[in-house]
């Protein structure tokens, strides 16, 4: 059984990506409105009654803003860490819905096995998953400040890797933002640059990498260009296909 990635949209404006195995479709995310969600799920062939599951990284915004007029008449099962519960974006979200998700605890969903793990972010909690369906390996971490021993664990032996490449730090340091936002965007719980996410892809991409997604480049502190730059020199010689993930556009999907 294959396992099919499709990112949807990834972006300072809105996050969601979609993973499918068999009759199994969990949606990584919810950071678009609902209509525009909806939209894009069928821009792929997909109805939105037709996923298995939503899991949410963390509570900000650009995740979550969806949410609740997307499961307003929907009983689609929403996995989430507990300590997100209290943001605004779950209050008219039926209880039933909710699925805890916890750091290592590995969850069966249909055809798709998930295994959250905790990313250094400045959120009550924040997520990055393995998913895993018929021997194929696709990790997503996104919105994560420092790579840590347990975050290059993770994306190991990743066939498809969805990995954060947020900002270039002298754009970053040069460009409009106050100055305790960008000391916190390049923090360690702020946002991976170019450079700590091509240095995390030299370190751990090996022969089974097949392909590596751009994540949530910031629209003002980063350039498309940039980012491959870096990602294609930390990868030297391998044969792995490099996409950057659109911030409005589903990018081209991979299967494995």
């Amino acid at each position: 059984m294959s396992l099919r990635v499709q990112v949807l949209a990834s972006g300072s404006t809105g996050n969601a990506a979609l993973y499918t195995s068999g009759g199994t479709r969990l949606l990584v995310d919810c950071g678009l409105s609902a209509r525009r969600v909806t939209h894009l799920l069928r821009s792929v062939g997909v109805e939105p009654d037709d996923l298995s599951g939503i899991l949410v990284t963390h509570e900000h915004t650009d995740h979550v803003q969806g949410l609740r007029v997307f499961l307003k008449k929907r009983r689609i099962p929403l996995f989430v860490a507990p300590e997100c519960l209290e943001n605004r974006a779950f209050e008219e979200i039926e209880p039933g819905c909710f699925e805890p998700v916890r750091g290592g605890v590995r969850m069966q969903i249909g055809d798709i096995a998930v295994t959250p793990f905790p990313l250094p972010h400045d959120a009550r909690k924040c997520f990055g998953y393995v998913l895993e369906a018929g021997g194929v390996k696709a990790v997503q971490a996104t919105d994560l400040g420092t790579p840590t021993a347990l975050v290059r664990e993770r994306v190991k032996d990743a066939h498809c890797l969805l990995l954060e490449f947020n900002h270039d730090v002298d754009r970053l340091m040069g460009g409009s933002y106050p100055l305790d936002v960008k000391i916190r965007v390049k923090g360690r719980l702020g946002h991976l640059s170019n450079e700590q996410a091509a240095g995390l892809l030299s370190e751990t991409v090996n022969g089974g990498t097949q392909v590596v997604y751009l994540m949530h480049l910031s629209r003002e502190n980063n350039l498309p260009e940039l980012a491959v730059l870096a990602a294609s020199e930390a990868l030297g010689d391998k044969p792995v296909r490099v996409e950057v993930a659109r911030p409005f556009d589903p990018a081209p999907p991979w299967e494995g």
